[in-house]
């Protein structure tokens, strides 16, 4: 039978473990949450930066404006620039500067990164706000501009401006260290948890590696079990159904290797012949029983083209022979052969969906001949017995139309007698014939007996001729017994006897003797019936035990041509054999083989 390899999974181009996925897919959630984070927090941070740096300036501008008013009054510039000078440490400090009300600058300090602060008489004159309120610009962007607070000071009326300028920078700077310090933080989260992950992934996913494992074994090891220690329900399911395909993958691996053994007993033991071509076109197998119908080497491997162009050369007429196809599963063909043996087979076929092609051939030549031996009989008998049933009707019409003489009517009915006589005589032979086949033998009442009584019983039972012939029997030995059945043996014996007398019709002797031999199946007795009449010739010979065969074709001689086959069917049914021997013009020997009983 045809098998299938299985393969050994194999991980595919681009097809990455559960472990590894789940970690990259760890690592891409965690950067993604913690960058997400980090910006967010980088966006508060910056946001409440700018509102303590705003709020500063604004306080600072107001305390500035406070403290600047007497020296403002008094217009003591050396007072001014101290107060400048002392106020100068505040966090991202770039420049304090008083004003008079229309912007000319009465005291101005520049600060630098470290707080050291320089006096600037460089600064001209500025526009201050049109409102005598505190009032917060922004110069330059976002990210690195400065932030200038104007604050009134006020004395009843407004005597001048207070401005503080702060640096941006410092806030572009924090920043950067908390988008930093996110970055980092995201990078060693992620670390730590692709870590955690793998360890634990790693401990979880052992058992389903010791599941696949055990999977993979179940090709060669059908009905073992998976025991493995584990915590997780999924596996413990994954084991229960691996452990149920086990059991059932061995139950039908039993259910199909006894299927396979039926089969190949089977076809094995098969008269039929089978063929089994698989679906690339190559014999896959072949029955010993098909070997034995054809002359041709069958070996698996053989094409289709290659097994019609040999099994053709084996037909009759090779040219008319009809390869069997997918289109004509319907047809069925008869193929007659002519190596190693002239038999006919018949074929048929059948194509399954998987493209796999089986033939069949069954060797209907016994079918053939029993076809032809029956209307070969039917043919002969007919004929048979239509000529005396027309000598019958022929002779009663003319008795019962016309007016005879009586020695003429004497004489026809002679004929009609002598007439129903033979087709009494053919029926009753067929009879026994048809009896004697379809019971095989099961009615014989077999016994032992001596051989001497049956020659005896039957030679006194005969009716000899008078004047022409001569029945002479050997002196017979008492002391062989042989296993018959009493009728039947002198019915054999008594159609040979009638045969020697009619086939002598010159008269003579005829004898009757006994005879012996040894053979591989043990010792056989034999009656042998010579007479000395027409003979026969060896193609005669060859048709004698057939059906109304006869050796005298002129109809002088009567007979039905069913004496020796009847006696054929007689002795072989007691395990014995008949044999003839004749010689054109000198006389015919039938012996009667039995076996020697013990």
């Amino acid at each position: 039978m045809l098998r299938t390899k299985s393969m050994r999974w194999s991980p595919e181009k681009g097809q990455w473990s559960l472990l590894a996925q789940v970690s990259w897919l760890t690592i891409a959630v965690t950067l993604l949450s913690m960058l997400s984070y980090g910006l967010w927090y980088e966006s508060r941070i910056a946001h409440i930066n700018r509102t303590a740096t705003e709020s500063q300036a604004r306080t600072l501008a107001t305390t500035l404006a406070t403290a600047a008013e007497r020296a403002v009054i008094t217009r003591d510039s050396g007072e001014l620039e101290a107060l400048l000078i002392n106020m100068r440490n505040s966090p991202h400090l770039v420049q304090l500067a008083v004003f008079d009300p229309h912007g000319k600058p009465r005291a101005v300090v520049d600060v630098d990164g470290n707080h050291a602060p320089r006096l600037n008489f460089e600064l001209g004159a500025q526009t201050p706000p049109s409102q005598p309120q505190v009032l917060q610009l922004l110069v330059g962007d976002e990210d690195t501009g400065r932030i200038e607070v104007w604050a009134p000071i006020q004395v009843g009326s407004l005597v001048g401006w207070t401005r503080i300028t702060l640096d941006r920078q410092g806030e572009a700077q924090a920043r950067s260290l908390v988008r930093q310090q996110a970055v980092m933080s995201s990078m060693l989260t992620a670390a730590l948890t692709v870590l955690a992950l793998f360890i634990f992934l790693r401990t979880r996913l052992r058992p389903v590696a010791q599941c696949a494992a055990f999977a993979d074994g179940m090709a060669k090891n059908f009905g073992a079990t998976l025991t493995v220690p584990t915590r997780s329900r999924e596996v413990a399911l994954l084991q229960s159904s691996l452990n149920y395909a086990s059991l059932q993958l061995q139950q039908q691996y039993h259910d199909i290797v006894e299927r396979n053994e039926r089969l190949d007993a089977i076809f094995a033991l098969s008269s039929d012949g089978l063929v089994v071509f698989a679906a690339n076109g190559e014999l896959a197998y072949a029955n010993p029983a098909f070997t034995s119908m054809v002359s041709m080497a069958v070996q698996p491997g053989l094409t289709r083209a290659a097994f019609d162009v040999a099994l053709a050369a084996n037909c009759e007429q090779p040219e008319h022979y009809s390869p069997a196809t997918a289109n004509n599963t319907d047809k069925v063909v008869e193929l007659a052969l002519v190596r190693p043996v002239r038999r006919l087979l018949r074929r048929e076929h059948r194509v399954n969906e998987r493209g796999q092609m089986v033939l069949y051939f069954r060797d209907i030549t016994a079918e053939a001949d029993v076809a032809r031996m029956k209307s070969e009989f039917l043919t002969t008998a007919a004929h048979e017995l239509r000529t005396p049933m027309v000598s019958v009707f022929g002779f009663v019409e003319l008795l019962l139309n016309r007016q005879y003489p009586v020695d003429a009517q004497r004489s026809m009915l002679q004929v009609i007698h002598r007439q129903s006589k033979l087709l009494i005589s053919m029926v009753n032979e067929l009879l026994d014939l048809a009896r004697i086949e379809a019971r095989a033998g099961k009615d014989f009442e077999l016994a032992v007996q001596p051989i001497a009584q049956l020659i005896e019983d039957t030679c006194a039972a005969v009716a000899v001729p008078e004047g022409t012939h001569t029945l002479t029997v050997e002196p017979l030995p008492a002391d062989l017994l042989v296993e018959y059945d009493s009728a039947k043996m002198r019915q054999a014996l008594g159609n040979v006897l009638s045969n020697a007398f009619k086939y002598s019709p010159q008269g003579g002797q005829v004898q009757v003797s006994v005879q012996h031999r040894s053979t591989a199946q043990g010792e056989q007795v034999g009656i042998a019936v010579q007479d000395h009449g027409l003979g026969m010739t060896p193609e005669q010979c060859s048709h004698a035990f057939e059906r109304f065969f006869r050796a005298d074709t002129s109809g002088n001689i009567p007979g039905t041509g069913l004496g020796l086959c009847l006696v054929k069917e007689i002795v072989e049914l007691h395990g014995g054999q008949v044999e003839l021997q004749s010689t054109l013009g000198v006389g015919t020997t039938v012996t009667l083989w039995l076996a020697r009983a013990v």
